[in-house]
Order: structure tokens, then C-alpha cells, then sequence
């Protein structure tokens, strides 16, 4: 009797795995890209002018808030960055993510480095919470301590 308890339970376990399996299949195929319309900012006028951001976007899939349990998951961004002058440049910059409003939502310090006459793609994952990701419209790229190398 015992045997035949442990066996139905197995099957259970091999359908629930099985549907997990299906799901997370399904979840990856569906992740959807995000790029966001920005602005940029910085403090220092001369070396920000060799700076271009040429795209900033994430990607988020359901399976990540899921897996968070709703409260706050990892969300995968890339900023892609030019630098147009002779020396290489680095520093940071603080990712700002807005609502429609310009509010606001929340915001992620990143450093960089982007060589001389090069393109770099930063690439990140920062934590935030499903309700904020819904409101989150464009972002606001402030960089700060830039230097030349």
C-alpha cells in the first residue's frame, strides 16, 4: 500500500516538473525587449560631448517576477556608448528611470569605461519591483567623475 502511495505521488512530482519545465520553455521564447527613450545629463560639459548613448533597453520576462515571487527581480539592461574623442573615457553614470511624468520611479549607478574612438556596451541587471517596471516610460542618464585614460 505504502509503494502504491509513493508511486502516485511520483507521477504528481513528474506533472508538476513537467509543467514547470513547459513554462519556464514558454517564458523565455516571450521576453520582450525594451528600449527606452533618453535624456543625458552631466556635470562636466567638455568630456560629456564625446560621449554619445546610442540606445538604452531591458529586458524582462514574467518567468523573472515570478521567480522574485513579485516582490522585486533582476531586469537585464544594456547601454550602448560611443566616444567620438582620442582618449579613452571613464567614470559613472546613474541610470534614472521615469514615469510619464518624468517621476522619478528608480534609479541604478553604473560604472563605464569606453576607449578611445570606440563603442562599449554596459551591460547590467538592477532590481525592481513589477508595479514600478509597469510605470517606468524613459530614463535619464546623468554621468559623473568622468575622466580621460
Amino acid at each position: 500500500m505504502k509503494s502504491g502511495v509513493k508511486l502516485g505521488l511520483m507521477k504528481k512530482l513528474i506533472i508538476i516538473l513537467f509543467f514547470i519545465f513547459s513554462f519556464l520553455n514558454i517564458q523565455s521564447v516571450s521576453a520582450k525587449t525594451v528600449k527606452w527613450d533618453f535624456e543625458v545629463k552631466s556635470t562636466n560639459t567638455e568630456l560629456i560631448k564625446c560621449i554619445k548613448v546610442l540606445e538604452v533597453k531591458s529586458k524582462r520576462s514574467l518567468l523573472s517576477s515570478i521567480t522574485g515571487m513579485g516582490i522585486v527581480s533582476e531586469t537585464p539592461t544594456i547601454v550602448k556608448l560611443q566616444n567620438n574623442c582620442k582618449e579613452g573615457i571613464k567614470g559613472w553614470f546613474r541610470i534614472k528611470l521615469l514615469d510619464e511624468d518624468g517621476f522619478m520611479i528608480d534609479d541604478w549607478l553604473e560604472e563605464f569605461s569606453v576607449g578611445r574612438k570606440a563603442l562599449t556596451k554596459n551591460s547590467f541587471e538592477f532590481l525592481t519591483s513589477p508595479l514600478k517596471w509597469k510605470k517606468i516610460k524613459s530614463a535619464l542618464l546623468e554621468f559623473d567623475k568622468l575622466e580621460t585614460y
